[in-house]
């Protein structure tokens, strides 16, 4: 029922894409504040200390900047684009699709939220400081959206939902895209000898 409602309303459709790439952007700063104001003492990324993988906005999280004019522009056209995709999709795929491109948003999501609680979580009983490489990082990450697409493949399958092998497929996605960024950013060193030079916050 939710689903026919949706796809009958693409003003909708748009308003919430537009909701789910601003959480991503908020629960960003969220987590950003919460790792300076208290996990920075446990956690720092090298060569370049940051939560933040997308180059673009990497400033205005560090300075934990409540509006980014590229980060808005890019919800505002994906706000209007996706509603205009569906007229143009065959209609057995609209399903497909949305689940996709929400599903590429809401598996973000859940992550920032994951790590913005378990930043929480952290603020007693634990000790010491990890230093973490951001090409490792990265690539953790894509093997958790891994996990969790296997996870959502059983879902696919047993409940026969579009969607969800929309959403399914964003998750493969989302760790590919992962994995490939972890190749761009500066290699680990032969020796991979833990930082010295790097400052602390």
């Amino acid at each position: 029922m939710a689903v026919k409602f949706l796809m009958n309303n693409p003003v909708i459709i748009g308003l919430i894409t537009m909701l789910l790439m601003w959480s991503d952007y908020l629960l960003t700063l969220v987590q950003e504040k919460e790792r300076k104001e208290h996990y920075s003492k446990h956690y720092q990324s090298y060569p370049i200390n940051t939560i933040e993988g997308n180059p673009a906005i990497q400033e205005s999280v560090a300075k934990l900047k409540i509006f980014n004019p590229r980060h808005f522009t890019a919800t505002i056209i994906a706000g209007i684009g996706l509603p205009v995709a569906l007229l143009f999709i065959p209609n057995p795929l609209h399903k497909l699709f949305l689940g996709f491109i929400w599903g590429m948003l809401l598996i973000v999501n859940t992550q920032h939220l994951t790590n913005v609680l378990g930043y929480r979580a952290s603020r007693r009983g634990l000790h010491g400081k990890l230093f973490l490489h951001q090409r490792t990082g990265l690539i953790i990450q894509s093997c958790r959206y891994l996990a969790t697409t296997l996870f959502l493949l059983v879902l696919a399958v047993l409940s026969e939902s579009l969607i969800i092998y929309g959403v399914t497929i964003a998750g493969f996605v989302s760790s590919l895209r992962l994995f490939m960024l972890s190749k761009k950013v500066a290699p680990i060193e032969k020796e991979d000898l833990p930082p010295e030079n790097i400052s602390i916050e």
